[in-house]
């Protein structure tokens, strides 16, 4: 197997693995334990949860990419 071969491997399955954190993260059940109400610094606590879950997702695609790319 070339060099090259197990880089690719690798990238997707780190890719899946990531788009399966993304998936988990916005679950029903987890978007609505967010949903109670609260406030982080005035932002409502379900939208601080979205865009929260939403950066760890971006994040961990860019460090993927810049580990692997």
């Amino acid at each position: 197997m070339r060099r090259g071969a197990r880089n690719d491997q690798r990238f997707t399955g780190l890719t899946i693995l990531a788009a399966t954190t993304g998936l988990v993260l916005f679950l029903p059940p987890l978007l609505t334990s967010a949903n109670g109400g609260g406030t982080i610094a005035g932002v409502p606590l379900v939208a601080a949860y979205l865009f929260g879950a939403w950066l760890v997702v971006i994040a961990l695609v860019a460090v993927l990419v810049r580990w692997l790319g």
